[in-house]
């Protein structure tokens, strides 16, 4: 027993230093225990129903009649003369002109090929992908000759090509 005793006074030594700390978590206990108390003695605050709104109620939808006429009129049926006509598009050569390259005085034809994949430059006298020649390329335009028929093909309108040309670059 005397053992003992040494042994929790040599602990309760080794903790002297925290006697405030110690004495600080009572205090706080204490007035936790005080405070509780308190409010479980006292009665609860004194709820004012009047602002209180009331729960919604529900009542199940009915939509029969109103289901059964919409399934009868005549809003779902196809009416073949208002079906639309998908126009065909022109076939166009396989490339597509998208500008033109002023490498010196020399100007190039920018074009794409496979739908837009890959872009090839060709210069003026060599042939197209369709087997066409270029005559001339100029700003914005490309003049190539098709099985005998001169075309022309411009990047802009003709007023637009005229302010271009004309260095202006205004409208």
């Amino acid at each position: 027993m005397d053992r003992l005793l040494r042994e929790i006074l040599q602990r309760l030594e080794a903790l002297r230093p925290y006697r405030l700390h110690f004495s600080a978590l009572g205090i706080a206990v204490l007035l936790g225990l005080m405070v509780a108390g308190f409010r479980v003695s006292s009665s609860p605050p004194a709820v004012d129903t009047a602002d209180r709104w009331p729960f919604p109620q529900w009542v199940p939808f009915k939509a029969g009649l109103q289901r059964d006429s919409l399934a009868r009129a005549e809003l779902w049926t196809v009416d073949p003369s208002k079906a639309k006509v998908a126009e065909k598009k022109p076939e166009g050569p396989p490339w597509r002109f998208i500008g033109t390259v002023q490498d010196g005085k020399a100007r190039i034809a920018v074009i794409e090929v496979d739908q837009g994949k890959r872009v090839r430059r060709i210069a003026s006298g060599e042939p197209l992908p369709n087997g066409a020649v270029i005559k001339k390329i100029d700003t914005s335009e490309l003049i190539y000759d098709e099985n005998g028929e001169e075309r022309v093909l411009k990047l802009f309108g003709a007023a637009k090509t005229d302010n271009l040309a004309a260095g202006s670059g205004k409208k």
